[in-house]
């Protein structure tokens, strides 16, 4: 294969064309003067798909980097949002590139989520969970992420349901709203378990007159 023509294109872009073929190859400069390209220059089909490999590899980063700059991605993730377009090889050498440079870090990620999703959302720890394998995350960084909340989860539930579900829970005798403030609880990621144990707090503390405006 032979080189036929080459030259700059637009800004950092070259236009290339093997055995005058149609149409022609854009490479970014930085990729040309990495395997010293020239016009006339005969490439075996092995260079030549070092060549192309290194610009999508180039290409790949870049679209990494500009997905980095508007949040934070997992390993797994970002690999996921790369494959689409590029080939696999590329999407991993990519994404490890990324690990090595700190860009990308599962276990600061992991806090980051967990923070978000408990400390933020209010959601229960199940369904933290649910939404961190979502992103990617191992079952160790979600672990190890969600640890520091696991002994606060019932004050964080007693205070959810005084700021936003008290309606629910007004009146005992009303089953079925009971039932779907509880409903509604579940879909927040708590456990019944951890409802039903807020729930019988919040009545008892709505019928201890002595203490008035407990919630």
């Amino acid at each position: 294969m032979e080189i036929t023509e080459l030259h700059a294109y637009k800004g950092n872009t070259w236009l290339l064309r093997m055995d005058g073929s149609e149409p022609p190859y854009f490479l970014h400069v930085s990729v040309v003067q990495k395997f010293h390209l020239q016009e006339g220059m005969r490439l075996p089909e092995s260079a030549w798909e070092q060549v192309q490999t290194a610009e999508l590899s180039r290409k790949a980063f870049q679209h990494a980097c500009y997905l980095l700059d508007r949040r934070d991605y997992s390993y797994q993730e970002m690999y996921r949002k790369l494959e689409p377009k590029y080939p696999a090889a590329v999407c991993y050498a990519v994404t490890d590139r990324l690990a090595a440079r700190g860009l990308i870090n599962d276990r600061r990620y992991a806090e980051q989520l967990a923070r978000h999703y408990v400390a933020g959302k209010h959601f229960g720890l199940r369904r933290a969970r649910q939404e961190m394998y979502r992103h990617g995350l191992l079952e160790a960084q979600i672990q190890e992420a969600l640890e520091p909340y696991t002994e606060q989860m019932a004050e964080q539930l007693q205070a959810l349901i005084c700021r936003k579900y008290a309606g629910y829970f007004a009146d005992p005798q009303d089953r079925r709203t009971v039932e779907r403030g509880k409903a509604a609880l579940v879909r927040q990621g708590y456990d019944f378990s951890e409802i039903n144990a807020a729930v019988a707090w919040f009545l008892a503390q709505e019928e201890e007159e002595s203490e008035p405006g407990a919630c």
